[in-house]
């Protein structure tokens, strides 16, 4: 028996009959049958009618015929009389039974039944993936339907009005097997039927799948499914986020889904084209409202994420009720600017994606020449042949060479590597010329670069053709001209080298970096210019230029290179508000450490650069985004120690308290009711840097009130920053152990201030408070924010010191002036006998040496002369040389009166004695002055950095303290032992009372003189001390007043003696005439005594 089962429409009609037509959407058959029966359920799907008050039905219904066949079933369907049929339903409302189609034919098998869908009608989607494609068949036009619920063919859709693209992915928690490598696999295909069956149920509810595709699958500890899939639009996003939604829950053993939409949202322009250096915008909107919107530049190597950064990239979204608008903004297109820009919204889970293409006429970035310049002897060659490359970019130029007003088209000369690179051939020029390769684009833009060629005439002085070790040439070169090559294989860069006047090469100025660098830097400059994922390219860059085995810096090309890109990566990632885990800070901080260590300092620009200013600023920026896995971190470094601790709701409220290793007595601490204060407003984190090197690399202030300090700590930086947009601030307290703690020094609590005008800032001491306990200052200040403090010394000017100090010169070296005038014309008459002799020689070199002392010390007072190293080196030295001599001309004093006590009846010859003095008074003094002269300038530790003296610090100055101290004692026990002597009669009685009353005057002499100079000096030798304030100002007081009137002591003593006075007293009672004095000045005054330069004869 033949048995047929066909499926059929009715078009009803409620009140009055009517055209069957409706607009169709969807609907889902629900209907059941018994094959020895003919029944029906039906589903009715109500239609929106027209502006009539009525309503039209579709009823789908399940007819089984037996005994017929389906053409047979179907002819006498359609031309039966019956219709239209009236089935009244009440008095008042009727039924029109308007038309029947058939619209679904299956014959019965053994299997079940094969279902087709007459003309006009199609398989819903979802009908295609609840039932198998019949043997033989395309997927989706013979279904093998197994039960008795059998689908009925729909109307075709209408069009869409816009078609939307899902690209999904599914992550399933199952063992990854390799078949599902292999589409023709049944894994995969038992998988891929799950994965699209799960789909169509999930979005058919609330649109019209039109077509899923499986991309296919991926190993990521589970299974990791890829799919394509289009709907019939409009979606909205509580639709899409129901339907994924649903398919998780329908798909087994799925995790999530991730879903990413295409069609819904739109960008302008989809095309653009633009010159180099001129704005790119672009618009994208969408017709909700998003909760977030990001840029990516997708090129063919490379998917970068666009952001706000550096001033060239601005990004702007405005969200309103029903719509989101978001504008990229590029000031200036370059080659970075080049490919697919995708504006991507989200909501909910959902991305929506929307593409243009952006093209830009580039110029090149660099043009490469070969060579950079070029010398000719004029006897030498008949042709020259010049180079000029650029980087191959995709861009089509038109290259000319512009020569003595000639232009030439240049034509490729074929690639280099990654260069296209162009040739001219030309004759030698007579004289020097400058040859122009210009480089245009497609809109007529240039950019061009220029090769000197000079000619040597015969008779000027040239630097001679000289090849390095490394490949370098450097080629014939004018005098007094400069060339420059590139750097050898594997640097980027060029090297430049004088040649002098005289025809000599200088040293290479090496301005090459290592490739590796030269990457990161451009990695560093694509963030800069709003390009790239900063959560993956900054610890890619970090990772690179942190491991100091594969980026070497040993020129400051490298220093400058890696400052910058530390500078970089820290003001991108501040502005953009990032934060990093400990890895990633560690290594900013590595570098940062091992760029500031000692043995890098002299690849620093200057010695002060305003380089290391920005360093600084960068490594505090940086830190301050450390994401804290705890309460308390800490990331110790040899040059840089990082210390710090974070604070929310659940934190324990307690001092905030950091000390830091290997730097004794250096500490931060805020008090526990400010970290109370602040947690009250919202969670943060301090953050305390210790610099313990970077501070000698730091400009000097050259203006403002430390002018002329320097450095006397390591550097503290301490930081708070809130977990919100807060300002947060509070009172800190830092300690510091100063690297010298006199105090005569003023200790200043200082913050580096990065906004002063001068190169790189400089220190202020606004909002702090200096507090100084021994070698230990405590600064308390009362902002905290990018803070930075350090100690600077300066040495502190005390009340009238300086009016003392030239008051007191000024008498001394008239006093001196005065004895010495005073001893030349009172020799003859006192000079009676050896022992006479010798205290008068003695003591007029003393007023000789301390004469100059003053002299030299006095013209070291006046600031100019600070601004002259040779003559502060000058006057450093003879003070040094005249100081000593001072000394050792009193030793020679103490000796002689000693011998003359101790051996009685052994007396000294003149001739021995002043020989003795003159070596020991000026030969000795000058020995120790030149060799500590010798020894310590070399070093630059001879002179003290802000006087003409000796160095304090590094021992210049013990060469004078030792040998000076070493006299003091030795006068002080001469003096004891002289008054012992003269207390014993048998002394007296031992020489003649002249010679006894000489040696009682060179006692007085001792007396007053030796506790003089001991007690002025030791004042001075007790300043090299740490003493307390006070102590200080006392001692500086004593010793400035003691030194500058030592002169007038010494001519004080020179009156106290008896002689003296009574040869002035004559001289003045008994004053000749004119004649007689001229006369006397002739033959009476012995100049060569006052010269010291002519011994008399022995008697």
């Amino acid at each position: 028996m033949k048995v047929s089962f066909v499926g059929i429409i009715f078009c009803l009609g409620i009140l009055r009959s009517s055209f069957c037509s409706w607009s169709y959407n969807h609907w889902k058959a629900k209907s059941s049958h018994e094959e020895e029966e003919n029944d029906f359920e039906d589903k009715r799907v109500r239609r929106q009618a027209s502006s009539q008050p009525m309503y039209e039905y579709v009823l789908y219904t399940h007819l089984l015929i037996q005994g017929f066949s389906i053409a047979e079933a179907e002819s006498h369907l359609l031309n039966s009389t019956m219709m239209p049929y009236k089935i009244s339903l009440n008095d008042t409302k009727s039924v029109n039974i308007e038309n029947l189609q058939i619209t679904t034919e299956c014959n019965i098998t053994n299997i079940g039944r094969s279902c087709v869908c007459k003309a006009g009608f199609q398989w819903n989607i979802t009908t295609c993936y609840m039932y198998p494609t019949c043997a033989g068949y395309p997927f989706c036009s013979c279904l093998i339907v197994a039960n008795r619920s059998v689908p009925f063919c729909e109307l075709p859709c209408e069009p869409r009005n816009s078609t939307v693209a899902l690209y999904g992915i599914f992550t399933l928690n199952q063992k990854y097997t390799s078949y599902l490598q292999d589409s023709s696999t049944s894994a995969y295909q038992t998988l891929e039927n799950n994965i699209t069956t799960a789909l169509v149920f999930a979005y058919s509810g609330i649109c019209s799948p039109l077509n899923v595709s499986i991309s296919g699958f991926s190993n990521a500890g589970g299974i990791t499914a890829y799919y394509q899939m289009l709907l019939g639009g409009p979606v909205t996003t509580s639709n899409l986020t129901a339907s994924g939604t649903t398919a998780v829950q329908l798909l087994q053993n799925a995790i999530n889904s991730t879903v990413t939409v295409a069609g819904v949202s739109s960008i302008e322009p989809q095309q653009l084209r633009v010159n180099v250096w001129s704005p790119i915008l672009l618009t994208c909107t969408i017709n909700e409202t998003m909760d977030a919107v990001n840029w990516t530049l997708i090129t063919n190597s490379s998917r970068d994420m666009i952001f706000s950064a550096g001033g060239n990239v601005l990004i702007s979204t405005s969200y309103s009720p029903g719509m989101t608008t978001s504008t990229l903004s590029i000031a200036r297109a370059d080659q970075w600017s080049i490919g697919t820009y995708l504006c991507q919204f989200s909501r909910e889970g959902l991305l929506y994606n929307a593409t243009a293409q952006v093209n830009v006429s580039l110029l090149p970035s660099e043009i490469i020449l070969n060579p950079v310049q070029l010398s000719f002897r004029s006897s030498a060659g008949n042709s020259v042949q010049l180079q000029c490359c650029a980087k191959i970019d995709g861009e089509v130029y038109g290259v000319t060479w512009t020569y003595n007003g000639t232009t030439v088209n240049a034509s490729p000369a074929g690639t280099q590597t990654d260069l296209q690179c162009y040739t001219l051939n030309a004759g030698v020029p007579s004289t020097d010329t400058n040859y122009n390769c210009t480089f245009s684009n497609s809109d007529g833009q240039t950019k061009s670069a220029i090769i000197p060629v000079t000619i040597i005439k015969d008779a000027e002085q040239f630097c001679p053709q000289t090849n390095t070790s490394d490949g370098i040439i450097w080629g014939i070169t004018r005098a007094g001209l400069q060339a420059t090559v590139y750097c050898a294989p594997g640097k980027s860069g060029t090297q430049t080298r004088n040649c002098s006047a005289n025809g000599e090469w200088m040293e290479v100025q090496d301005n090459c970096i290592s490739l590796i660098l030269w990457e990161a830097l451009n990695d560093a400059q694509a963030l800069e210019n709003g390009l790239g994922n900063l959560q993956e390219k900054v610890p890619a860059i970090l990772t690179t230029i942190s491991d100091p085995s594969a980026v070497s810096v040993n020129n400051p090309a490298g220093v400058t290179g890696l400052v910058s890109i530390l500078g970089i990566i820290s003001n991108v990632s501040a502005n953009m508000d990032m934060a990093f885990g400990a890895s990633v800070v560690t290594d900013f901080l590595a570098v940062a450490s091992n760029l500031s260590d000692p043995s890098l300092s002299s690849l620093w620009k200057t010695s002060r650069s305003p380089a290391a200013s920005n360093m600084m600023k960068s490594v505090e920026q940086f830190s301050t985004l450390l994401k804290a896995d705890s309460h308390t971190f800490d990331i110790p470094l040899q040059n840089i120690q990082l210390k710090g601790s974070s604070y929310g709701n659940m934190s324990i409220i307690d001092d905030y308290a950091k000390t830091f290793d290997g730097v004794h007595g250096v500490s931060t601490f805020i008090n526990k009711e400010t970290i109370a204060a602040m947690l009250a407003t919202d969670n943060f984190t301090v953050t305390s840097l210790v610099f313990n090197t970077i501070g000698d690399l730091l400009p000097n202030s050259t203006t403002g009130e430390f002018k002329g300090t320097q450095l006397n700590s390591v550097i503290q930086s301490t930081s708070i920053k809130s977990a919100g947009s807060t300002n947060l601030s509070g009172e800190i307290h830092m300690n510091f152990t100063t690297n010298f703690s006199g105090s005569n020094y003023g200790q200043h609590c200082a913050f580096w201030d990065f906004s002063q005008p001068s190169a790189g800032g400089g220190w202020s001491d606004q909002g702090c408070t200096t507090n100084v306990k021994d070698n230990m200052t405590i600064c308390t200040c009362n902002h905290l924010t990018s803070f930075a403090v350090l100690m600077s010394i300066n040495a502190e000017p005390l009340f009238l010191i300086d009016e003392l100090t030239y008051a007191g010169l000024t008498a001394s070296i008239l006093s001196l002036c005065v004895c010495i005038i005073t001893e030349c014309l009172v020799w003859k008459s006192v000079v009676r006998n050896n022992i006479s002799y010798f205290r008068h020689i003695s003591l007029f070199n003393i007023a000789v040496s301390l004469l100059f002392a003053d002299i030299f010390f006095f013209s070291a007072t006046f600031p100019s002369v600070k601004n002259y190293k040779f003559i502060c080196l000058a006057i450093t030295f003879l003070n040094h040389f005249f100081y000593l001599a001072l000394f050792f001309w009193t030793f020679c004093q103490s000796v002689m009166l000693l011998h003359q006590l101790l051996f009685v009846f052994h007396h000294l010859r003149k001739k021995i004695f002043v020989s003795l003095s003159l070596f020991v008074g000026y030969f000795i003094p000058a020995l120790i002055a030149t060799g500590t002269f010798l020894y310590f300038y070399p070093k630059q530790t001879y002179l003290h950095q802000s006087v003409c003296w000796l160095n304090p610090e590094s021992g210049p100055i013990y060469t004078f303290a030792i040998p000076a101290g070493s006299i003091i004692m030795f006068n002080f026990m001469t003096l004891m032992v002289v008054i012992s002597k003269l207390s014993r009669p048998s002394v007296s009685e031992a020489q003649r009372p002249e010679e006894k009353e000489t040696a009682k005057s060179i006692m007085k002499a001792v007396l007053v003189l030796t506790p003089v100079f001991g007690l002025t000096w030791s004042f001075g030798f007790a300043l090299l001390k740490d003493l307390d304030s006070i102590t200080r100002q006392i001692f500086t007081y004593g010793f400035a007043g003691l030194n500058a009137f030592q002169g007038f002591f010494i001519f004080i003593t020179c009156l106290t003696e008896k002689k003296v006075r009574e040869a002035l007293t004559n001289k003045v009672s008994s004053r000749p005439t004119s004649s007689t004095m001229s006369s006397m000045s002739k033959s009476e005054i012995p100049t060569k005594i006052c010269t010291v330069s002519t011994i008399s004869k022995d008697k």
